[in-house]
């Protein structure tokens, strides 16, 4: 209430002082404007503002002086036309002071309407500053007096209504203590009468929540209590779960050990017999060959059927000898790679030729690029197709059609054998490049390892091999390999 009467006597003193000021300063200013206009009604004033040199300016100096005489006058001056005083008279005791001094400037005229001069008289403003002051102070007056009787009023206000209010606080600061069956006892017929009701009817209403409430915590202790039990007994098969777990991964890492060791030296023993079969098998191959070359003599048929079957069988254990030695090598990480630049269009005739069925009316399409180049090792790249060729022509019918496709996709070429063959199920697909898994046993023949050799060389090559298949709809087989291209100086860069 203090700050409001402070604001609103401010505003008051602002508006009323301004004005006071203005009108103040208004009077000033009519009444030097009519002391002026006297001085100009002289009828002598222009000559002696003309003629101004000599005795005419003491006679100004007079009318100067006389005007100075006014209680409301402190000084004042007459100038010609120049600018040079030609009278100049100051109040006694007047020091100036632009603060305590209005000026008042005003032209003089001869009859003929020209310029003679200037007169200037400065204006006291203490009745300006005596009657601001009495005005601050009955501002300042006024303004104690209301602030004193609002302030017995707030001292009524606190006693009528602060003291409610105060009873309300207390009862409700010990409610948050805990003491929930505290009320108040106010009966007026207001606001403040209304809130001490709804604290009341709260406080019983808190009351019986807490009965509630304690009663359901006795409840869910007692069932946590149940499940804290329940849980430790959970810990405890866990915990045993978790032993047997441990001692199940020491197993399989024991197993998986003797696994490793195992396939290491199956591998090992793979590669040594197959290196030892291998020389007499040559030795053999080449001895039937010869035979039957009928170069010594020619052959009774009998004995020719049974020699094509030595030679027949003796080449399918040799290709699984290059099967698994190859494996060997590829396993053992001592597989080299000696890349160049192949253009397929140039190779792949002959991977056709070399293993084409003879006694198979076969379709064969090849659609490679003449100038499409891959950046490979030669006898890989011979092994990758042979195999995969191999195997199309196996399981392709008679009448059938086997297409090879190639193509660059950015910095990599798109290989493709497709076939009209059998096909292969769909659950199988990722399962064929498996070492020695084979999708039909018996009915074709083979090892299980030309495609998982092939899956190898691929890789060693950076690249990758999947399959598609519709089953009795044949399949294909999509790897891809590093590109090069020839640059125009005749040096090879892969790309």
């Amino acid at each position: 209430m203090i700050l409001l009467v402070l604001i609103t006597s401010a505003a008051f003193a602002w508006f009323f002082i301004g004005r006071e000021m203005a009108l103040i300063r208004s009077q000033l200013e009519t009444h030097g404007i009519s002391i002026i206009n006297g001085f100009l009604l002289n009828p002598s004033i222009d000559l002696l503002i003309e003629h101004g040199a000599g005795p005419n300016r003491s006679l100004l100096q007079g009318i100067a002086e006389r005007l100075v005489m006014d209680e409301d006058v402190l000084f004042c001056t007459i100038m010609d036309s120049h600018g040079d005083w030609m009278a100049h008279a100051v109040k006694k005791g007047f020091f100036p002071d632009i603060q305590t001094t209005h000026t008042i400037t005003q032209p003089l005229q001869s009859k003929r309407g020209q310029a003679t001069g200037t007169i200037q008289i400065g204006l006291s403003l203490k009745k300006l500053d005596d009657h601001l002051f009495q005005l601050r102070r009955d501002i300042l007056i006024v303004t104690l007096g209301v602030i004193g009787l609002g302030f017995l009023l707030t001292l009524i206000a606190t006693r009528i209504l602060i003291k409610p209010i105060g009873e309300l606080v207390s009862a409700t600061e010990e409610v948050t203590r805990g003491e929930l069956a505290r009320t108040v006892d106010i009966r007026s017929r207001d606001e403040i009468g209304d809130l001490a009701t709804a604290f009341n009817t709260m406080t019983l209403q808190l009351k019986e929540s807490r009965n509630d409430l304690e009663k359901k915590v006795d409840e869910r202790t007692h069932q946590l209590a149940e499940n804290v039990a329940e849980l430790n007994r959970a810990r405890t098969i866990t915990l045993k779960m978790l032993e047997d777990l441990q001692t199940a991964k020491r197993e399989l890492e024991m197993a998986n050990r003797e696994l490793k060791e195992m396939d290491e030296t199956k591998m090992k023993f793979i590669g040594i017999a197959s290196h030892e079969l291998k020389t007499p098998l040559t030795a053999i191959k080449a001895n039937i060959d010869f035979i039957l070359s009928e170069k010594e003599g020619r052959l009774p048929d009998y004995l020719k059927s049974y020699l094509l079957t030595i030679q027949r069988n003796t080449n399918r254990i040799q290709e699984t000898m290059d099967h698994m030695l190859d494996l060997s090598r590829v396993r053992s990480g001592i597989l080299h790679f000696d890349r160049e630049p192949i253009f397929l269009s140039e190779v792949i005739g002959g991977y056709i030729n070399e293993v084409r069925p003879v006694d198979k009316n076969l379709t064969i399409e090849v659609n490679i690029p003449p100038g499409l180049s891959v950046y490979a090792d030669r006898n890989r790249l011979h092994d990758i197709f042979i195999n995969l060729l191999s195997n199309a022509f196996k399981f392709t019918p008679e009448g059938g059609q086997v297409s090879i496709m190639a193509s660059q996709r950015d910095d990599e070429i798109l290989n493709a054998v497709q076939d009209t063959g059998i096909g292969i199920p769909e659950d199988q697909l990722q399962k064929i490049f498996d070492e020695f898994y084979q999708v039909e046993t018996g009915k074709y023949g083979g090892t299980g390892l030309g495609l998982a050799i092939t899956k190898r060389l691929v890789e060693g090559h950076g690249g990758r091999i999947w399959a598609a298949s519709q089953l009795g709809k044949g399949a294909a087989f999509y790897f891809t390999l590093p590109a090069s291209e020839e640059k125009r100086d005749g040096r090879t860069d892969r790309s």
